[in-house]
């Protein structure tokens, strides 16, 4: 992520993360230029209420990403659906919990595999064969 100086400093070697959207920085002073540059320079160092801030920030991000996916929201309607009909049929509720534990666990998806593994599973080939896979 970019650092930035704060604004009017005189050295920026002090390296700052700026709050997305907005000209202030996570420690609440106004953005300066950029001081990607300068972390080369001794002596530089990162302003550890904006590192703690923008660590808060990127990991409530990606809690929400997460919970935001395809699977959490099938998840989501299915826990919905089951309360709902718990609720109205408790019969019917019963007979789904029950079908669910007979049921097999799915397959695992399909592995596919390339290259010199391959050729140790479908044996040795012929040798123009064996040039085109030594390619890979």
């Amino acid at each position: 992520m970019d650092t930035h100086a704060v604004q009017g400093a005189a050295h920026q070697a002090t390296g700052h993360y700026r709050r997305p959207g907005t000209r202030t920085l996570y420690c609440g002073r106004p953005t300066g230029p950029r001081n990607d540059p300068f972390r080369t320079v001794r002596g530089w160092k990162l302003c550890r209420p904006c590192v703690k801030a923008e660590a808060r920030d990127r990991a409530e991000a990606a809690a929400v990403a997460a919970d935001h996916t395809e699977e959490a929201a099938h998840a989501r309607a299915i826990a919905s659906a089951d309360r709902y009909i718990a609720r109205t049929a408790p019969a019917v509720a019963r007979f789904l919990a029950e079908d669910r534990a007979r049921r097999p666990a799915p397959a695992p998806a399909p592995t596919y595999i390339y290259g010199a593994q391959q050729l140790t599973i479908i044996g040795t080939p012929r040798p123009a064969q064996g040039a085109l896979f030594a390619a890979h």
